[in-house]
């Protein structure tokens, strides 16, 4: 007597185990981003939306389009505020999924790259909060997803696709231009890239790159290049009281984001795909450690010279995962390396859940000065303040210091009002006005929306005939104080105070 055997169950498919962990993953990221306050930065930039041009005076477009196209479908509301940013992340985490399981001919690398990405702090951040690091990261990693397939496959299309993403990628921050060296020593390093170099493909891609770049060009142009005159001074003239701190400081945050366990790996990563990619003469390996060892000693060496915020570095991180996870499985390691590569995304993911739940709820404990997420709580309080105040004085404009308070008085007062920013006649730092609306100004009263000093209203002052403090309140997250501020009423605006920049 024979019995059916049952039937060998199917192995499972890294790519569609990939697509529902993206799908929860992206569930989640909605949620949180819906349930939150904007932060200053996103409410700036909310501003860009509402004024759409060319590009800006702090970064160039590509964020405030995808915003501005969101708000248009689903209206005002944080959620839509952040939705490019969360699909960005999504797609972000596909194309890492695609290039890595391309560069190492093998699917299940490329499901652990993805998985790790989206396990550090500093990816789980920048997929719910709208900043331009979002298309960045989308046109950074279809750049090098782009140039793998290129160097696997020597079909032309990939390398118009190539160029296609780094010139959208420097329309979306200026930071692409860290990619180019890495990518060009491929090209020149490798026999698979030197074959280009002869080919007319080449210089049409390059022509295609500097023609997505061409709205910034432009409006730089019609603007004294401005926006690059700024970031080069950002970045190589802000001196420091102290080097070694800023270079500590930064360092520090580098473990706090990518989450300790797991930057360890990643700086593994970069060397181990510097070294085996040119001793194997593997490019798509190479490429992965030159688009980002250089690119993190770039950002080392600047906060020896200024303050580098913890997300800059961001792209680097993009191949030395792919790097780490691939060159990790290709090595023989000890049973206590391997213990601790499965460790590092369950540590990592677990802070970033952590991360969400706070951002969400402000629930943990953690003290309001000590908490980085006390930035989105509060706002709405702040602006119900000042609108009480704007119903009592009804002729009165409202102003500030700071572009962030600009924007989140704007998003938050109930009819978006203009919210002008003192040394700045509006365009180009702040889109939401210009010289004409300053103009009409003088003679009116102003309501003056600052973090509690002196030296503020001091300055405000000088532009009225009296300066009346009618106003004040605690900026609170999670029942903590973060900040205090006041409002003042400036009576009979004399010109002067929003055209320092024009000047």
């Amino acid at each position: 007597m024979t019995t059916a055997s049952s039937p060998t169950p199917k192995p499972l498919d890294p790519a569609v185990f990939l697509l529902a962990a993206i799908a929860a993953i992206t569930a989640m990221r909605l949620g949180v981003a819906g349930a939150s306050l904007l932060s200053g930065d996103e409410a700036y930039y909310w501003l860009w939306s509402r004024r759409l041009q060319l590009s800006y005076f702090d970064h160039p477009g590509m964020m405030a389009w995808g915003m501005a196209a969101s708000n248009w479908v689903f209206g005002d509301s944080e959620l839509a505020v952040r939705l490019p940013t969360v699909i960005s992340g999504a797609v972000v985490s596909w194309l890492v999924f695609d290039a890595a399981r391309t560069a190492f001919d093998d699917a299940w690398t490329g499901l652990l790259a993805a998985l790790w990405l989206n396990a550090t702090i500093l990816f789980g951040a920048a997929s719910v909060t709208a900043t331009p690091d979002a298309p960045l990261l989308v046109f950074w990693t279809t750049a090098l997803w782009a140039m793998i397939r290129l160097l696997k496959s020597g079909h032309p299309i990939w390398i118009y696709a190539l160029g296609a993403a780094l010139g959208l990628g420097f329309i979306s921050k200026y930071t692409m231009v860290l990619i180019a060296p890495g990518v060009l020593a491929v090209f020149v390093l490798f026999p698979q890239g030197r074959v280009w170099l002869r080919s007319r493909h080449f210089y049409l891609a390059i022509a295609l790159a500097l023609a997505c770049t061409a709205p910034v060009l432009l409006w730089n142009l019609m603007n004294d290049w401005m926006s690059f005159k700024k970031q080069l001074a950002h970045s190589f003239d802000t001196p420091v009281t102290s080097p070694l701190k800023s270079l500590a400081t930064f360092l520090a945050t580098q473990i706090g984001v990518m989450t300790p366990l797991l930057l360890g790996f990643v700086l593994w990563g970069m060397g181990w795909a510097l070294w085996r990619g040119w001793r194997s003469k593997r490019p798509e390996w190479f490429l992965l450690g030159a688009t980002s060892a250089p690119v993190l000693i770039f950002f080392i060496k600047h906060s020896l010279g200024g303050l580098v915020q913890p997300h800059w570095s961001g792209p680097a991180y993009l191949g030395a995962t792919m790097a780490a996870v691939g060159g990790f499985r290709l090595a023989a390691r000890r049973p206590w390396l391997r213990r601790l590569f499965l460790a590092a995304p369950i540590l990592g993911g677990v802070m970033v859940v952590a991360v969400y739940v706070q951002m969400a709820s402000a629930i943990l404990p953690i003290p309001g000065k000590a908490d980085p997420l006390g930035r989105l709580g509060g706002w709405d309080k702040v602006a119900e303040a000042v609108d009480a105040q704007r119903r009592l004085h009804p002729d009165a404009f409202v102003f500030v210091q700071k572009h962030e308070l600009s924007g989140i008085l704007s998003y938050y007062l109930p009819d978006h009002p203009k919210v002008f920013l003192t040394g700045s006649a509006g365009i180009p730092r702040i889109p939401s006005y210009d010289a004409r609306d300053v103009d009409g100004l003088k003679g009116r009263n102003g309501l003056f929306v600052s973090r509690a000093s002196h030296r503020g209203v001091e300055d405000a002052g000088r532009f009225f005939d009296r300066m009346t403090l009618v106003g004040s309140l605690d900026r609170a997250w999670g029942g903590r104080v973060i900040d205090h501020y006041e409002i003042w009423l400036g009576e009979g605006y004399r010109q002067g105070t929003f055209k320092e920049l024009e000047q």
